[in-house]
């Protein structure tokens, strides 16, 4: 996520110095760079050891309700047995207003109409029929406690079945309605990780994503009237006819989550790079080629800089969403309000970041709540990489002076005394600027000082065994040190210790 409205001061400032670095050079780089690619294959894993999500759905427009049925097949690759498993409930989270992920300074942006609540509400959940006693725990209710009846050894997979419906709430941010678009994320039971810290239970933090899961398959149909049109994660498999509504049906193999979009006004372009399609949906025909431009070239400079991405497609959809762009496998939101004249540099430096996340986080996960700085600090950086391949790297050079280091300074002078440390979870920072500031924009300081001390053959090089060791897996601090190190046989902790405050042995 990268948010352009923290404030006005902040919105002005990034405004002024991104276009005043892109006027001035954006018409003297029109060819994308060539980049050798030393992993050129990706293959989406397959097997039974991955978690599988059947989801039926259907969704009311008009009184914004979504009912459902759910199976999952749970694998448990830990080494522990258990008795019950856990599921994240994000969408409680929007029941009350001391819980929902705003912070008070953004709830007249997120709820332009005044608040209602938002939930999800569990009717039953059944293992072959069997019904299951379950809890909803956790702050804001938003962990779901399945009981299983007997233990899950290590290496077995129970399937259960579930229903439930979801009251979509008026929000402009990840899940919520407005005037054009129902964005439908974060809005289903999704299994919570169990890692080497046990079970992941973190309530939906109002700073940050605060996210964190394994990759799954996913099969899901959603019911809608025949005027609307939907953008998802996964390929759109099959569109029928049934009792008046279009049932879509989404396959996905290898995703982090499953997220969709939907309006009554979309309309769409599309393009292909690499064998990869890319849709852009939009309301209004001017820009709406800066969306797909920028989506297409995208792809194409990560998958050349990183390693190739695996996937069918990838879609870029215009939403009422204040925050400034959003990213979910295979589909991003972006501020509706970025597509404008005055904007319109904004607009591709938002899509740019959020394509980035398709790697970091997307491809490569990591517990966003407790570790943010490794996939925003990395796309942070991917962004700048966008502008050095495609326009060359004084306009990169002048977007990091102006954007990057004159904002972190300017928020240091202002803030002498502040804490500077780059790794901590989200809910130790104070608030969203001080997050922003840290973790994209120091962070992004600090692999652009690691790209200076290895060159730019290892920097590569390293980002690119690091794809090829972690995807479709979670890795984490200690996992990029070791790869950076390995690769460089250089002793590099020193470095992350100074520039994030890690100090972990």
């Amino acid at each position: 996520m990268i948010k352009v409205r923290l404030n006005k001061r902040f919105t002005a400032f990034t405004i002024v110095f991104l276009i005043l670095a892109l006027s001035v050079f954006a018409a003297k780089y029109q060819m994308i760079e060539k980049v050798t690619s030393v992993y050129s294959g990706v293959r989406i894993p397959t097997g039974k050891n991955i978690n599988e999500y059947d989801i039926n759905a259907q969704l009311d427009p008009v009184e914004k309700i979504l009912t459902a049925t759910q199976k999952v097949r749970y694998v448990n690759n830990s080494n522990r047995s258990f008795n019950a498993i856990y599921f994240h409930l994000y969408p409680n989270a929007f029941k009350l207003e001391q819980t929902v992920p705003f912070e008070k300074g953004e709830m007249e942006l997120a709820y332009p109409g005044g608040f209602e609540e938002g939930n999800i509400t569990i009717s039953s959940v059944k293992k072959n029929n069997e019904v299951l006693t379950h809890l909803v725990i956790g702050k804001g209710e938003t962990i779901l406690k399945v009981n299983l009846g007997k233990l899950l050894e290590s290496g077995e997979a129970i399937e259960l079945e579930m229903e439930y419906t979801v009251k979509i709430p008026p929000s402009y941010g990840r899940f919520g309605y407005g005037e054009n678009t129902i964005s439908i994320a974060n809005w289903y039971p999704i299994a919570a990780v169990f890692d080497h810290k046990g079970w992941n239970l973190e309530p939906y933090y109002a700073i940050g994503d605060p996210f964190y899961s394994d990759v799954a398959n996913y099969r899901v149909s959603m019911a809608l009237p025949p005027e609307y049109t939907l953008a998802t994660t996964g390929n759109i498999t099959k569109k029928e006819n049934k009792e008046g509504n279009i049932v879509w049906t989404m396959d996905a193999k290898a995703v982090r989550d499953f997220a969709m979009i939907t309006s009554d006004q979309f309309k769409m372009l599309e393009d292909k790079v690499d064998g990869i399609n890319i849709f852009s949906y939009y309301f209004e025909d001017e820009y709406a080629d800066i969306a797909l431009d920028t989506a297409v070239d995208s792809i194409k400079i990560f998958s050349e800089s990183f390693g190739k991405y695996p996937y069918d497609q990838f879609s870029v959809a215009a939403a009422d969403f204040f925050i400034g762009g959003m990213e979910y496998p295979n589909l991003v939101f972006i501020d509706e309000g970025l597509y404008r004249e005055e904007r319109k540099d904004i607009l591709e430096y938002v899509i740019a970041h959020e394509a980035a996340h398709q790697w970091w986080y997307g491809i490569i996960g990591n517990d966003e709540v407790n570790e943010p700085w490794l996939d925003e600090a990395l796309t942070e950086y991917s962004t700048l990489l966008y502008y050095e391949k495609k326009y060359g790297k004084e306009v990169k050079d002048q977007i990091y002076k102006n954007m990057i280091v004159r904002y972190y300074d300017a928020y240091r002078d202002n803030e002498p005394n502040g804490n500077e440390a780059v790794y901590r979870s989200i809910n130790k920072f104070k608030d969203s600027i001080e997050y922003q500031v840290m973790v994209y924009y120091k962070g992004a300081m600090f692999v652009e000082d690691l790209r200076n001390q290895l060159g730019d053959e290892q920097f590569f090089k390293v980002l690119k065994v690091y794809f090829d060791k972690y995807k479709f897996k979670n890795a984490d601090t200690e996992g990029f040190i070791k790869i950076c190190e390995q690769v460089t046989n250089k002793e590099l902790r020193g470095n992350f210790k100074e520039w994030l405050r890690y100090n972990k042995e």
